[in-house]
């Protein structure tokens, strides 16, 4: 009989929910699913759960409102899991932690601001922001490992390097984009007389899909990929990207592209100030319909008409991110 590994995660098209907790968790899943039974519990946001039904595995749902420590202690009963990964934006449990230690089950915690109160065996997080890290509160009693070597980049392709010129440009939210930014980035480009191949990437719970398939319908310099198997591909072949500072983020860094953030929630101004020191990219503070569509235009010229600039995010930019991270945490977790 396999050893079980739970997976308590949540995703959906809700705001600071989204979907990034939940590719992260499944990419993990995939890899270990042929050593564990792999049973996932997540509140019940439906495209959330389509998404972890579609790749074959089984979900225990849980109301919308439950952040109850009881609730997530007896499914691990029910299971007795070797191994519980827990992976949300805010980890609500702090009694859980006592219980899972007293059964032996080992707890891996992936955090994202440090607010952590529970004290789980492993916390990983992988921010590049110092002030997300701080875990005084757990007295050294759980194993942290902290920063961008810890993010997971799967089987990417060979890095390509930035060309002479700007021939396209990507428009990605994430798994959901609940704020609405990639009607709003797409509708700002279409304004202006652009040059470029416009990519948009819209993720498995993306809900506008009818506004966004009509606008490109109009100009034959859009292309619209629906929650590509190949994601990075394309990314790996973006001159710049028009990103929010989750997940795909890290991705940009990993392929050395210049980004355009445009914050989707507040805690991610924090994360795009700091990648923009380190590697010299743009950012815009969260959507001001007054401020932020010149600000993209602005960014995307200097850009175009700076390829050492380009360059020299690309050189800041790989330095971040490498590709061991999935192998790192595999380590940890089993």
């Amino acid at each position: 009989m396999k050893r079980v590994l739970l997976f308590r995660v949540d995703g959906g098209h809700v705001f600071s929910i989204s979907m990034g907790h939940l590719v992260r968790a499944l990419i993990l899943a995939k890899k270990l699913r042929n050593q564990y039974e792999i049973i996932f519990v997540a509140k019940g946001y439906q495209d959330g759960i389509a998404y972890i039904r579609k790749f074959g595995f089984e979900v225990e749902i849980i109301a919308t409102s439950d952040d109850s420590d009881i609730t997530l202690s007896n499914l691990c009963d029910k299971y007795s899991p070797q191994t519980i990964v827990i992976d949300l934006f805010s980890c609500p449990y702090v009694s859980f932690f006592e219980h899972a230690r007293s059964r032996k089950y080992k707890t891996v915690v992936f955090d994202t601001l440090g607010r952590l109160k529970g004290v789980a065996d492993i916390v990983i997080n992988d921010t590049l922001v110092k002030d997300f890290v701080n875990y005084s509160d757990l007295n050294h009693q759980s194993k942290l490992y902290l920063g961008p070597k810890y993010f997971m980049i799967d089987n990417p392709p060979e890095i390509i390097a930035p060309r002479d010129t700007v021939k396209d440009i990507m428009i990605t939210f994430g798994g959901s984009d609940p704020t609405g930014l990639t009607v709003k980035v797409l509708q700002v480009l279409l304004e202006t007389d652009i040059e470029y191949n416009v990519h948009v990437v819209l993720g498995p719970a993306f809900t506008e899909h009818k506004r966004i398939h009509e606008t490109a319908k109009k100009h034959k310099f859009i292309a619209i990929h629906n929650n590509p198997d190949n994601f990075f591909e394309i990314l790996n072949r973006q001159d710049i990207v028009i990103s929010a500072a989750g997940r795909t983020l890290y991705e940009c860094a990993y392929f050395g592209k210049p980004v355009v953030i445009v914050p989707s929630i507040e805690h991610e101004t924090i994360t795009a100030i700091e990648y923009v020191g380190i590697t010299g990219s743009f950012y815009t503070n969260i959507w001001n319909k007054t401020e932020t569509p010149s600000k993209i235009i602005e960014f995307l010229d200097i850009y175009k008409n700076n390829f050492l600039l380009r360059r020299s995010i690309y050189d800041a930019s790989t330095n971040l991110v490498d590709n061991s991270g999935i192998k790192r945490i595999l380590d940890l977790v089993v």
